[in-house]
């Protein structure tokens, strides 16, 4: 690397590394995202619900005549009875199950409320009784066939016949692409600002006296990849760490067997994920190098991104397999492309060659983005009156 940019990229990094609000932002998204885990994890475990105690006092009317006389609760005859007997806290619970039962699929419970009684289960009690006394009646076989209680394992097979595991295939693009995400989220706006505030501030201008124009604004690019590589580091490193630790849990054992990791994949997302930060950063440097102010540069941000996120509001579409006009445009549209490429490539439904010219479109167009940006840079850096081009003008 030539000595003046690997310079401008060691001062970027290391002023960034000095300000806490870059750590802020680099711990924001891992500290929100670990809390959520937590408030998941303590929302979703199994909470002691209200339940019939053993001395709950339960009387029930059959009509239907599914319960067996041999049974602890206490039988009526009639349905007023039923109801009398709660209103004079004979019973605490009582169930009528109507004639036509079979029809109506309907059984009443009676009880005194006590509180709103929101979350109180103690009503379905019913179920679990009338399902013990019909197991009586049939078979393990047919009460398993009855209930669905077994498991399904479903095997899929490639076009080639081999065992598919598509879902794991998947895993590795899929980091890929909520890393890019990450990048353009956290990133963007940083990039965007960090050469039109300079320029507006008149930094620049002094910067200029010990490096050229083109060594500084490609070392300000690379500190910025350099940053973000940081940012998605933040957040994986201590994911992976986690898994590992959790390795003895079931679920956390099957998902990280059910990974697949193809080197061939790997360079292919490696590849898409180098170059569509490059076109990324880019487009965001070059628009900071055309723009006089913050104000000016600040209105192109929104666009972009949008444009970055698009296939995002198409994913359905994308995960179906199915390759029509619009998932075809959203490929090999410059801003869009890199989430639909390693979306597609995480989906199998894209083929070498479509891919391999995605690979080329998004590394010549990377490019290409920076050659301009450096020229751009270059004629504007200590113009401070710079026009905007007629394609970017309002109106």
């Amino acid at each position: 690397m030539n000595k003046p940019i690997l310079k401008v990229t060691k001062f970027e990094i290391i002023r960034q590394l000095k300000k806490p609000s870059f750590w802020v932002a680099v711990l924001a998204m891992p500290v929100l995202i670990g809390i959520g885990l937590i408030i998941s994890v303590v929302a979703s475990a199994p909470q002691e619900a209200t339940t019939i105690s053993d001395d709950t006092k339960i009387a029930i009317t059959d009509e239907a005549g599914i319960i067996p006389k041999d049974n602890p609760f206490a039988l009526y005859a009639t349905k007023d009875e039923g109801i009398e007997a709660v209103k004079e806290n004979q019973v605490d619970l009582y169930y009528y199950i109507p004639a036509d039962f079979t029809e109506t699929k309907k059984v009443e419970a009676y009880r005194i409320q006590n509180g709103l009684g929101l979350f109180d289960q103690q009503t379905e009690a019913l179920k679990g009784i009338l399902a013990g006394y019909v197991e009586k009646e049939v078979t393990d076989l047919e009460t398993l066939a009855l209930t669905g209680g077994y498991a399904i394992e479903d095997i899929k097979f490639t076009s080639d016949g081999e065992i598919s595991n598509a879902m794991g295939k998947a895993i590795v693009p899929a980091v890929f692409v909520i890393a890019f995400f990450i990048f353009v989220c956290v990133f963007g706006n940083r990039m965007l600002m960090t050469v039109v505030e300079e320029k507006e501030n008149r930094v620049s201008e002094m910067i200029l006296t010990a490096v050229s124009s083109k060594h500084l604004i490609i070392g300000k690019i690379l500190a910025l990849l350099a940053l973000g590589m940081i940012q998605i580091l933040a957040l994986f490193v201590p994911l992976v760490i986690f898994m590992i630790a959790n390795s003895g849990n079931e679920m956390m054992s099957a998902i990280m067997s059910m990974i697949v990791i193809d080197p061939v994949t790997l360079i292919i997302c490696v590849a898409l994920f180098i170059f569509s930060i490059l076109l990324f950063a880019g487009f965001c440097t070059y628009i900071g190098a055309i723009t006089p102010t913050a104000k000016d540069a600040a209105q192109f941000i929104g666009p972009i991104i949008i444009g970055v996120v698009l296939p995002l509001y198409f994913m359905q579409l994308m995960l179906s397999g199915e390759v029509n006009g619009l998932v075809e445009f959203l490929t090999y549209f410059p801003f869009s492309a890199p989430i639909a490429l390693m979306g597609r490539v995480a989906v199998g439904s894209i083929s070498t060659t479509g891919l391999i010219i995605g690979i080329v479109e998004l590394a010549v167009l990377s490019v290409v983005v920076v050659r301009a940006t450096v020229v751009s840079f270059q004629k504007n850096a200590i113009n401070f009156s710079v026009a905007l081009p007629k394609f970017l003008k309002k109106g």
